[in-house]
This record gives structure tokens, sequence and C-alpha cells, in this order.
């Protein structure tokens, strides 16, 4: 097994982590949102970004260290995300994971097998229980999600403790979010554009950070966060990190084909996957 292969059994494992962290026309953003208490109209800001698509596509470069990989993402609205990972150079697909409202379908093609897991065995979040997928797409968009309540709306600013912390040079810094659930918390980061900069998971002393960067109007008055870079840190301290790098975004009918195992593929737990990866990536 070559160096490159072994990375793309990394890059497997960290879509399949991803999906474990959890995620109308807009008003374009002109200038700074500073002031006096700029909290809100950064908050209502990044809501008024909530528009209604059938479907998100792109082209993905994952970054993992030194070494990059390609693939593609497809996210259908209110239904499932799809990854494929891509071999290097010659680029036929390796591995996917596909992501759904009641389970997770993750596939080792080059080793011929493949695990489904139920979400609802899965998360430790009992608050989003059977709206997996919202919080998921939220994650993935750079917009705000409000356990048992759903999409944050302008209705929802009280609903998270706001404070603008101020720079060393005097000027304000990012609007922070705080949303405390019974035995976790959400922070969300807002620049003083008005766009979702970071979202913080904290949950049983492991967290999951989001960063956004770089929004692009895949349509008028519809933006979306091309960069996006993820940190998982366990409870050890331990962490593991990646970039997805969306390239040409589309919103549009999904053209994403359902995963069907034929008979040279074996079934197996998610244990056999996970030290398959292990032995590939040490």
């Amino acid at each position: 097994m070559n160096k490159n292969l072994k990375h793309i059994y990394t890059a497997a494992l960290l879509a399949f982590t991803l999906v474990f962290t959890s995620c109308h026309t807009t008003k374009v953003v002109t200038g700074t949102l500073t002031g006096a208490h700029p909290e809100k109209a950064r908050f209502e800001s990044v809501v008024q970004n909530n528009y209604q698509y059938d479907a998100l596509q792109s082209k993905v470069k994952y970054s993992l260290g030194k070494t990059s990989l390609n693939g593609k993402m497809c996210l259908e609205s209110g239904n499932r995300l799809c990854m494929q990972v891509n071999a290097p150079i010659i680029g036929f697909e390796v591995a996917r994971v596909e992501a759904s409202q009641e389970s997770v379908l993750l596939v080792d093609k080059y080793d011929k097998m493949y695990t489904i897991l139920e979400l609802a065995n899965l998360y430790d979040i009992k608050d989003i229980n059977g709206h997996e997928m919202e919080a998921l797409e939220c994650i993935m968009l750079g917009r705000i999600y409000i356990p048992g309540r759903g999409q944050a709306t302008s209705k929802d600013y009280s609903k998270l403790t706001w404070t603008t912390p101020s720079l060393a040079d005097g000027k304000q810094g990012y609007s922070e979010g705080l949303y405390k659930g019974k035995d976790y918390r959400i922070l969300y980061a807002i620049d003083e554009n008005g766009r979702l900069v970071s979202t913080l998971l904290a949950v049983g002393g492991k967290t999951a950070r989001w960063e956004y960067s770089d929004y692009q109007e895949v349509e008028q008055g519809q933006w979306v966060p091309t960069q996006e870079f993820i940190t998982i840190t366990n409870a050890d301290n331990k962490e593991i990190s990646a970039g997805l790098k969306l390239t040409n975004p589309s919103f549009g009918e999904s053209t994403w084909r359902d995963f069907e195992a034929n008979d040279s593929y074996n079934k197996v737990s998610i244990k056999d996957i996970g030290n398959r990866i292990k032995s590939l990536t040490k």
C-alpha cells in the first residue's frame, strides 16, 4: 500500500468524523457592522442568509497536513450529505460517506467493505435527535443552529448570550454568541461584515471547531463559505484537523447516485473499518 493511498483512508475517516460533529433572498452585507451594540445586527445578517435550495454540489479538495486529495460533495437540503474521496492522479473513487436522516453509510471501496450506522445510536446531544441533518446543513453552510428549535431566525437572538470582546488596539473583535445546553455548549463567532467565521461545539470533554472563510456568492444574494477548516480535539487533548476547499459550488437538482453494494462487498462493523484505517495510517 503506497503512502498516498494511506492518506485516502485518513480522508475517509475524517469525512466520517465530520459527520458526527454535529449543520429566501438574502441581504448582501456591505461595510462593517459596528457600534455600541453590534451583536444583533451581525446575528441578523447571518440569519438573513438562510436561503432555500434543493442541492448544493461542488468539487472538493481535502487537505491533511501537506497532502491534498480531490473529491466531490453533495448536500441535499433536508435529506442527506454525500462526500466522495478520489485516488490521486488516477482519480477513481476509493471511499465515500453518505449521511441521511436515519443513518450513515461509510464505504471503503479499496477493500470492498462498508458499514451502516443508525444516527439515533450515535449522537450524545439529545436536543437534536430527529433533526441531525438540519444541524449538519447549518454546519456545512455557515449558519446558526439552535438545538430544540432548528435553524436560527431573527426571533432567536435572545437564545444566545452575546459578547463582543475589544481587541488590543481598541477596535471591536468578533461578536460571540453562546448557547448552553444541559451538558454541552455551542459558541458562534461572527465578524464585522456579518459573516459566521466559526462554530465551536464542546461536549463530554471533546470539542469540534469549524472555521469558515472565502464566502462566495453562488447565486444572487446567496452566499456559501468555500474554505472550511475543522479541528477536533478529544478528551486527551489529541487533535485531528483538516481543510475543505469547495470549487465551483452550484445549486440545482442533485446528480448524486446512491451506493449499492454488490456481491463483492462485505458488510462489516465500524470497528473493523476503523482498525483497517488505523493500520494504513501509521
